[in-house]
Formats: C-alpha cells, sequence, structure tokens
C-alpha cells in the first residue's frame, strides 16, 4: 500500500483505504477499481491523495491507530451536535442538546478503547487516518492526538476523557459564527479572523451549561489559542493560567491544521509543522508537552513516498520510533527514475550516507508562509 497523490492515480488503481466524506460517511470502499468518473468524484470533493494498493508494496501496511467504524460515530455525533445547535425550533434544540454530553462521551470512549489496544501504534503515530479540512474530521484527529499525548503523560481514564471531549469539542463554537464566513473558500480578512477568535467563548458558553460535559472540557474550548507568551485569545493568558489541556489541545490543533490542505493553500510537510512546534517551546507551549507530542509523530508517514538524495524513489515501508527520521524505505526507482526490476528495503539508520530530502508528490504540499496559517 502507498500514498498517491490524485493527480498521479490512473483508472484501474485499486483503492487500498476507505475513503470518507467530510461528514464521515464511506465515500468509496477498501477494494474498489477507481475510474475516470470515481476519480473525478473524489477530485469534486476536495480528496487530493488516497492510499493505493500496489503488488510491490503489498506488505506495508498502514494499519489505522482506530477503526474506520470508530471515526464514523465520532464524526457522526460531531454532525449531530451540530445540527442539534442550528435547529430553528428552540423547544427541540433544548431537548435535544440535553444529551450532547452523553453522545460525546460514548463516542469518545470508542476512540479511547481503541487507543488502549493499539498502545504501541499510540507510542509512534505514523498515520491518523484522515488530513481533511472537515471540522469533523479535524475535531476527531485532534482528539486522537490530544489523548496520544496524555496517555504518554500518564493520564487516568478520568483525566483523558476530560482531555479528548474537550479535544473533540474544541472548535464546536465555530457553529455559531456567521455561515458565509465559516463557508468562505478564501483566506480571511483581519476582521474575519477576529470575528472568528470569538468561537472559543462561544464554545464555552454552550458548554458549560451542559450536564455531561466537565468544566475542564469546556475550558479546553475557551483557552487551546491562548498562548503560554500571553499572545493568545480570547483572555490573553500566560504560563500556569492556562490549563494542561487546553495547551495540548493547542499543540494538536495546530498540526493537524498545517498538515491538512486548505482551500487557499495545499497541506504542509509533517517536518515543518514540527519544525514550527519545536520553535514554538518555550514560547508558545509548555516544551514538555511539545516533546511530548512531537515524540508521537512519524516525520515520514508508513506509505508515503519520500525521495533520497541519491535520487531513488521509494515508499516508507517500517518506522523505527526513536530514529523516525531514518526508516526503512521500499526502492521502487533508482536515481534516473527508471522502475527497478526487484524492489528492495533500505534500512536509512544503517545506511549513514543516505537521507530523505522530501516527498515524491511535491505538489501535495505547501512551502513557506507558514506563520500566516497557524489555526485561527
Amino acid at each position: 500500500m502507498r500514498l498517491v497523490s490524485l493527480r498521479h492515480v490512473q483508472p484501474g488503481m485499486k483503492l487500498g483505504r476507505t475513503v470518507f466524506t467530510e461528514d464521515g460517511k464511506v465515500l468509496l470502499g477498501v477494494g474498489m477499481l477507481l475510474t475516470e468518473r470515481l476519480i473525478g468524484g473524489l477530485e469534486r470533493s476536495g480528496i487530493d491523495s488516497v492510499y493505493i494498493d500496489d503488488p510491490r508494496t503489498a506488505d506495508i501496511v498502514v494499519e489505522e491507530v482506530i477503526r474506520p467504524q470508530t471515526r464514523q460515530v465520532a464524526v457522526e455525533a460531531i454532525e449531530k451536535t451540530i445540527k442539534q445547535i442550528t435547529n430553528s425550533n428552540k423547544l427541540a434544540r433544548k431537548i435535544s442538546l440535553k444529551e450532547m454530553g452523553l453522545h460525546f462521551q460514548r463516542a469518545f470512549s470508542s476512540i479511547l478503547d481503541d487507543l488502549m489496544l493499539n498502545k504501541q501504534m499510540v507510542g509512534h503515530l505514523t498515520t491518523i487516518s484522515t488530513h481533511s479540512p472537515s471540522l469533523y474530521h479535524h475535531s476527531v484527529n485532534v482528539a486522537v492526538l490530544a489523548t496520544a499525548v496524555g496517555m504518554s503523560l500518564g493520564y487516568n481514564r478520568t483525566q483523558l476523557m476530560q482531555l479528548g471531549v474537550g479535544a473533540m469539542l474544541h472548535d464546536i463554537g465555530k457553529v455559531s459564527l456567521p455561515e458565509e464566513l465559516v463557508q468562505k473558500k478564501e483566506r480571511w480578512t483581519e476582521e474575519e479572523r477576529e470575528i472568528a477568535k470569538q468561537h472559543t467563548t462561544l464554545g464555552f458558553n454552550l458548554l458549560r451549561k451542559q450536564h455531561d460535559i466537565s468544566l475542564l472540557s469546556a475550558h479546553v474550548c475557551l483557552q487551546h489559542h491562548e498562548r503560554l507568551n500571553g499572545s493568545g485569545y480570547p483572555q490573553g493568558l500566560s504560563g500556569k493560567q492556562i490549563h494542561e489541556y487546553a495547551q495540548i489541545v493547542g499543540i494538536c490543533d495546530i498540526y493537524d491544521s498545517l498538515t491538512s490542505p486548505r482551500p487557499w493553500r495545499k497541506r504542509y510537510m509533517p517536518q515543518d509543522a514540527l519544525e514550527y512546534l519545536l520553535g514554538s517551546g518555550g514560547h508558545l507551549f509548555e516544551h514538555t508537552l511539545v516533546n511530548a507530542f512531537i515524540k508521537h509523530i512519524a516525520i515520514f508517514p508508513i506509505g508515503s513516498s519520500v525521495v533520497l538524495n541519491t535520487g531513488e524513489i521509494g515508499v516508507v515501508s517500517k518506522v523505527d520510533p526513536d530514529y523516525s527520521h531514518r526508516p526503512i524505505v521500499r526502492i521502487l526507482k533508482d536515481g534516473r527514475g527508471n522502475d527497478v526490476h526487484t524492489p528492495f528495503d533500505l534500512n536509512l539508520k544503517e545506511n549513514i550516507k543516505l537521507f530523505i530530502v522530501g516527498f515524491e508528490d511535491d505538489e501535495l504540499f505547501s512551502l513557506g508562509g507558514m506563520s500566516e496559517d497557524t489555526p485561527s
């Protein structure tokens, strides 16, 4: 299995992993033979890459840290809540929102159970399945990442539930923003950005009224854009005034936002996003929390196509958590761009003169201007 840019996908290729719509429904299932019509549908849905089954990489398995059905339940919980919040019938909205906390506890419990069963994978996340600009998938991704950090810090189940539910709901206030702002496909103006900042307070005011949602989870929503040096919002808190949960979610929010495409830009490379976070340690976030996060992220995810300094092109087949920058690479093309007759594995940890210089599908990634693209 390997990750392929949609621009390089050809009719007849077989899908290696399920593709979801932005609201969590299955768009195309595993094993589907792609046609021109299906590829066009993926493009219209905003999908920029898919996993493809390839005989040369058949033994490379990109495992999902949470099951597809677990993700689907979580995404549907978020979608249902948004529909409840925006219901024009005030009485129906009030009655349905009483169940909100319970729905999210159940959805996150499934996520937590999956993560507990996959502790080895959680120890070093090579993929979290979906990089989508959708609020639904972003919320689930941030919850998975934040929980992995919480587990590494030794949080108990109650703490993980508080952190995880807060992470799933960190952006819920955005549904109360003007619809034209949320749906806008261009970069926000400074005036629009100031309006968007209200989502932290709007979300907190909603969550703190819910019986089954911890006040700490609500404070994650309120504080996830606060920064250690006081430069954040909405209150300009600094240092220990910011809850640890909110800092963790802030870190995960930035990473997932930067490594997911936006209508006005492509995704950033994982190493670029990690470099940004490394530079934020002790400045925007606590060093210990940034380091705890970075320990869980593979710079070169399994299944991604990479280019070596020799010009050879291959697919990352295995990642050693202690040497994530030097994975094992399945070589598919030689330095001249020709297919190799018999693909072979190179362990970059044992070949110190070899190193990865980038990804094959450069068109997937945006370069430069990252400071302007941090989450609002």
